[in-house]
Formats: C-alpha cells, sequence, structure tokens
C-alpha cells in the first residue's frame, strides 16, 4: 500500500472543508492521496486516481450535495464498493444529512459517518483513532521514522515485514553463528527488545534506520582507513546514527578506530578522551600492584592499557606490542563486533600507499611495524591464485638468503598489489607500492617471524 487514505470529494467542497482536513491529516503523519498533494503537471488523471483508490488502506469519502452531482465521485465511491469487504469506506457528511443520503445510497446511509459540523479537530480526531490503534507498534515505528526525516511507506506495505523481521537479529558480536541471525558493521545495540505496544514499535523504527545505515556503510565503504573527516560526515547524514554513537562510544571505536586518534574524533573527541583517562588509571594501579612487596612504588615494567580500543589515543601506544595494535586496528577486538572489511593484505598496501598519509607519521610507522610482527598479511586467503608464486617462495624461504625476488616472483608480487590498488581505488600504480613493500623490509621480516614460529 502507498497511502494511509483517499480523499474522495467534489472541488467544490475544497474550500470549506477538504483542504484543511487534508493539511491537518498530512500533519498527523498520515499519509494521504489528495489531488492537490499527489498530483503533479503530466500526470494522467485517471491512472493516478486508480493507483490510489486500490493503493490506499482507507477510503474517505466527504458526502456532500456537490458530491452526488459529480460523475468523477461516483466512479471513485463505485471501486470503493468494489473493495468494500475489507470495509475501506470513511464517510463524512458535509452540508448534508441522513434523508438526502437514503435518496442516493441506502448503503451508505448505514455505515456510520462523521459529520463536519462537530468540527475540524473532532474529525480528525476520530479518523486518526480509526487509521491509527492505540499504541500500534509499526505506527509508533513510522512516527518515530518521520521525527527523523525518513519518509517510510504505509505500515501495510511489505517493507515493514523486513524490519520485523531484522528486528529479531542479535548484536554484531561473539562466536561466529549463521550470518543472516546477526547485524553486520555499523551497527548498535537496539532498544526494547521483547517489548509491545508502543515500544516495540520504537524498536522497529530504529531496526529500519539500522538497516539503512548499515546498507550505506557497505556501499560508500565506509571502513578502519577511511579518511576521518568522511567518517564524521556519514555519521552526521544517517538518521539515528549519531545518536547512538555518543550512547555507544566504545563500539564507535571499534568500527572507526581512526577517530579515537587524538583531534580526529569530532564531537566524539570527550569520549575517547574519558575512555583513555579510565584505561590509564586502571593501568596505573596494575602497575602499583606489581611493585615490590611493601614499597607502593611502580617498577619500570611496560603494562599495557586495560583498553585496547583507545591504544591510538596513547602516547606509547598503551604499551602494546605492534603486531598486537595492528591485529586490533584491522580485525577488531577479541569477540567483539565483526569489523574487518578489506583481505588483510589489502589494509597493507593502503598504509604503504599516500592515501594513509592523513594518519600521524608515528601512527603509520607503529602500523606498518606491526605487519611486520602480524605475518597474516601472506597467509590469507589462501586459496588466492593471484601471489600464488610469490607467497610459495616467501614460505619456503628457511632464511633471507634462500628468497630471491626473481622476475616471475616480482610480476607474482606486483599482481597481487595490483588486485588491492584497484579495489582500494588508490593513485599510485603497483610499481610504486612494490618500492615502498621493498624499503620496509616486509620479506625479511616475514621470514624471520615464520621461522621462528617453525622452530617453536
Amino acid at each position: 500500500m502507498l497511502y494511509d487514505l483517499f480523499i474522495s470529494h467534489a472541488t467544490e467542497d475544497k474550500d470549506s472543508f477538504v483542504r484543511q482536513l487534508a493539511e491537518r491529516l498530512k500533519e498527523e503523519n498520515v499519509e494521504v492521496w489528495y489531488d492537490e498533494f499527489s498530483l503533479n503537471i503530466g500526470d494522467s488523471l485517471r491512472e493516478s486516481i486508480d493507483r490510489g483508490l486500490s493503493q490506499s488502506r482507507f477510503g474517505l469519502v466527504v458526502l456532500s450535495p456537490n458530491f452526488f452531482k459529480k460523475k468523477w465521485t461516483k466512479r471513485e465511491l463505485n471501486a470503493l464498493f468494489g473493495r468494500e469487504e475489507e470495509e475501506v469506506i470513511l464517510p463524512i457528511w458535509h452540508q448534508i444529512n441522513r434523508a438526502d443520503i437514503l435518496k442516493h445510497s441506502p448503503m451508505l446511509a448505514d455505515i456510520v459517518a462523521l459529520n463536519s459540523d462537530k468540527g475540524l479537530d473532532f474529525v480528525v480526531e476520530k479518523i486518526i483513532k480509526k487509521i491509527h490503534p492505540q499504541s500500534s507498534p509499526l505506527i509508533v515505528a513510522r512516527d518515530e521514522l518521520i521525527y527523523f526525516g525518513l519518509k517510510p511507506p504505509v505500515v501495510t506495505d511489505e517493507y515493514w515485514l523486513d524490519v520485523i523481521e531484522a528486528s529479531n537479529r542479535i548484536p554484531n558480536s561473539g562466536v561466529a553463528i549463521p550470518e543472516q541471525s546477526v547485524w553486520g558493521r555499523w551497527t548498535f545495540p537496539m532498544p526494547n527488545l521483547n517489548s509491545h505496544g508502543k515500544y516495540r514499535g520504537v524498536r522497529l523504527a530504529w531496526t529500519a534506520m539500522q538497516l539503512k545505515w548499515e546498507a550505506e556503510a557497505e556501499k560508500q565503504k565506509i571502513t578502519q582507513i577511511t579518511n576521518p573527516k568522511k567518517v564524521l560526515d556519514f555519521i552526521e547524514k544517517m538518521p539515528g546514527l549519531k545518536e547512538l554513537c555518543h550512547k555507544y562510544p566504545e563500539l564507535l571505536a571499534e568500527y572507526a578506530p581512526q577517530l579515537t586518534i587524538k583531534g580526529f574524533g569530532g564531537e566524539f573527541e570527550v569520549y575517547f578522551e574519558e575512555i583513555l583517562e579510565k584505561s590509564m588509571a586502571k593501568q596505573k594501579k596494575l602497575q602499583q600492584q606489581s611493585s615490590p612487596s611493601g614499597t607502593g612504588l611502580t617498577t619500570d615494567k611496560k603494562v599495557p592499557l586495560f583498553d585496547e580500543k583507545i591504544t591510538l589515543r596513547h602516547a606509547k601506544f598503551g604499551n602494546y606490542e605492534p603486531g598486537f595494535i595492528t591485529c586490533s586496528f584491522v580485525q577488531g577486538e577479541l569477540m567483539g563486533p565483526q569489523t574487518q572489511y578489506y583481505e588483510h593484505f589489502d589494509y597493507l598496501v593502503w598504509l604503504l600507499s599516500s592515501e594513509s598519509d592523513w594518519l600521524p607519521h608515528e601512527i603509520k610507522k607503529f602500523l606498518l611495524s606491526g605487519f611486520k610482527e602480524w605475518t597474516v598479511w601472506c597467509q590469507y586467503p589462501m586459496n588466492q591464485e593471484t601471489g600464488a608464486t610469490f607467497r610459495y617462495a616467501l614460505f619456503k624461504a628457511k632464511k633471507i638468503s634462500d628468497f630471491k625476488l626473481t622476475s616471475k616472483i616480482k610480476q607474482s608480487l606486483i599482481d597481487l598489489i595490483q588486485e588491492s590498488v584497484k579495489k582500494l581505488r588508490l593513485k599510485e600504480k603497483p610499481e610504486e607500492i612494490l618500492n615502498n613493500f621493498i624499503k620496509e623490509n616486509l620479506v625479511e621480516a616475514f621470514i624471520k617471524r615464520n621461522n621462528r614460529k617453525k622452530k617453536k
């Protein structure tokens, strides 16, 4: 259905009653088919009216002396009578009485009607009560979406079935379970689980908004490597998203760790600073607990920050090893929400490109050091044919001198880089990324690390 109400009326009754009625109903978030609202220049009058009649939940018929003089209104009335098994006709008597209506249509006279003599407020209140049952969850949900600037379809539209189904998904965190049961990236806890009435409607509204920004995040590729300004712009433009980012800054830090960098968080800076301060206080307490018995003095032992989500904001990266921070940046927190969008190697290529230059130098350098410790960049995806020659040579080398960057192996690596360059839409040519790859001694770091693991 496209509309809540189709208003059938005579043109002569617009100024005295119908126009005001239509405007008041629109203010009450009722989706009305009314010619002055619904017809545009060039529209087929007959087709538009037919669509309004067939795609409206109810037909509001303003019965008046003028109404019964018109052919158009009689045709509209006949069309609504054709749907009368659905009980769609809502009559309003305007400047007419029951005796007059009986002369024209005994069937109409038998339907309980409203009378315009009782005033516009009374008529609107009764119509709203009829089409918007008290505490109807779908009505509440639709009104909530309208408040946030969206224009959802009427509550009988199939769209709402998708929303209801999605409202039962579980949060995007924890162990792996069927994908269709879980919210994706850029999603937050939904309110009022197992609620009823009005509160269930609020949950459905937030579900609908979350579906919208979840899809938009995928479309725009809003990830850990997106420029912070674009991320903040995305949050601002998505209805309802900013409110939940304020409510759950810890989750925002998971989806957009770049915002936790000092000066990059926009209006969320204050939250990230609070998280850092709390984590540093816990860190200090742990250091004191590890001091020599009875001295109360801290030792030189580096105790990691309690909250790993905030480490990019800390001057010493929370005292974590680079590999741990890089892993957390790419994959998110263990048992936390799913945050990774690209393959591991793609993130490495991004760091080797100029597209990552918005990162502070020390942070970019630290994340690259992390890739030298966290060698998964070469391991996944194992079934990928592109770059297979390079990866095979790398895994085969037991020491650095065993690896030779022959033309064949070099081309294999370039092909692998090329895929990432294309996926990330980078400005550099693959050969430029290759030069940076070589300068960072990533091959040497991998061989050392990989063979150290084998010895263990």
